[in-house]
């Protein structure tokens, strides 16, 4: 995704404009939502990348970690208690391992990759300034998007981009559904963020606001936004536009 900090082509007859994304967001904000989960999470420009949860989630190293904690576990039980617990222990030590094997996999593969990737994209020189509104698809527990505008120019501009922000990792759900729930961002439905990276072919950026990293899941370019599926997210977000 481009940093040009230009300002974005004037919009074609119905394009979306940042001052009809902006009076979106900011109605959005004001739906009855659920609670949703707190982005509060180690500073990636303080820490290794494996001590910030969401990367951590995402390259599986919680999984791996997680599952040879209960194998050593269960191989400790079984060594104190003796071979009586055989038959009970074999099915719990096979799904331990079998899940050690898989986070291990992840890890060593391309999602390891992306979560090493995004850390050093969010701790990327040269941060370009960004308008952004914030909305979701569809407005009431859906996926958190931000929608990004160049910092400069008039109100009737077209987006630059959509980033698809990942949701947090939740250990325990405070109601059936709350898993699929985003984090909500700690700032104004519309405002100004920093965007970082993309580094080593990452095609998407990381945002910065209020001082934390938002985790991008997926990348819009303002090629795809001109396109079939870019044209039909647009159009969901104004659906109920007034």
């Amino acid at each position: 995704m481009s940093h040009d900090d230009g300002e974005s082509p004037a919009p074609r007859s119905g394009a979306p404009t940042y001052s009809m994304l902006m009076a979106e967001a900011r109605r959005q904000a004001t739906l009855p939502r659920p609670t949703a989960r707190s982005r509060r999470e180690a500073d990636i420009r303080q820490v290794r990348w494996w001590l910030v949860r969401t990367l951590r989630s995402i390259s599986g190293l919680s999984t791996l970690a997680t599952a040879l904690v209960f194998t050593c576990l269960v191989l400790a039980i079984w060594w104190l208690v003796g071979p009586s617990i055989a038959p009970d222990a074999w099915f719990p030590l096979v799904v331990s391992i079998g899940l050690a094997l898989y986070g291990a996999y992840r890890l060593r593969g391309a999602l390891g990759a992306t979560a090493r990737a995004l850390a050093r994209a969010a701790r990327a020189p040269g941060p370009a300034p960004k308008r952004y509104a914030l909305l979701y698809d569809p407005p009431w527990g859906g996926v958190a998007l931000l929608v990004l505008f160049p910092a400069a120019g008039s109100d009737d501009v077209r987006p630059d981009a959509v980033l698809e922000l990942r949701p947090l990792p939740q250990t325990w759900r405070r109601f059936l559904g709350a898993s699929k729930l985003p984090a909500d961002l700690p700032v104004e439905p519309a405002g100004n963020l920093e965007l970082r990276g993309p580094t080593d072919g990452l095609p998407m950026g990381v945002p910065w606001t209020d001082g934390q990293a938002y985790w991008p899941k997926r990348s819009y370019g303002s090629d795809d936004l001109i396109g079939q599926e870019g044209q039909a997210l647009m159009a969901r977000l104004l659906a109920d536009a007034t």
